[in-house]
């Protein structure tokens, strides 16, 4: 017994296929441009998040080695440096996880000191830190800024009162 068999295959084209796998790449295009300015948004959130927690690290340093420790804050950069007793200076501190993080985003910092009793005022010949951790656990009370030029309208705050955990919260800007 012999089977016949029909040669009468339906299937896609060739030229159907492609259009199909145009189309898709077209949607996964469009989608993913959509969501690049949100992943710039959580690129940042995760670099303040991660200072905020650098300052906390800071903090706890201070306490452990009885030392003051300090953040200098300039317009495009930060650094931490640890206080020498015997030679009265500061000296940077480099060393992971201390060191300062980069981006591919142009970062912006403004500090903003508030006063405080004991607070020493300085000329501008002194190098004293924007930020100073006591070895005591406080904090010289501050709010630091950071706004990223590639996201308009957006920053990001950290703040403590001197004795409050620093969190880095996003603040959107009318």
């Amino acid at each position: 017994m012999l089977v016949e068999v029909k040669k009468n295959a339906q299937g896609f084209t060739l030229i159907e296929i492609l259009v199909v796998i145009l189309v898709i790449g077209v949607v996964m295009g469009v989608v993913g441009f959509s969501f690049s300015s949100s992943n710039s948004s959580y690129v940042v959130n995760g670099f303040a998040q991660r200072l905020a927690q650098r300052i906390e690290m800071v903090r706890g340093r201070a306490i452990q080695s009885n030392t003051e420790w300090g953040m200098f804050v300039e317009e495009d950069d930060y650094r931490f440096a640890n206080f020498d007793q015997s030679a009265g200076e500061w000296f940077d501190y480099t060393i992971k996880p201390f060191a300062s993080e980069t981006l591919n985003y142009t970062v912006r910092y403004q500090v903003a000191i508030r006063d405080y009793p004991g607070r020493v005022a300085t000329d501008d010949d002194t190098d004293l830190p924007d930020i100073v951790f006591f070895s005591s656990g406080e904090v010289s009370p501050f709010e630091l800024t950071l706004r990223a030029n590639e996201l308009t309208g957006t920053s990001w705050k950290l703040q403590s009162d001197g004795f409050s955990i620093v969190r880095a919260e996003r603040v959107d800007e009318q």
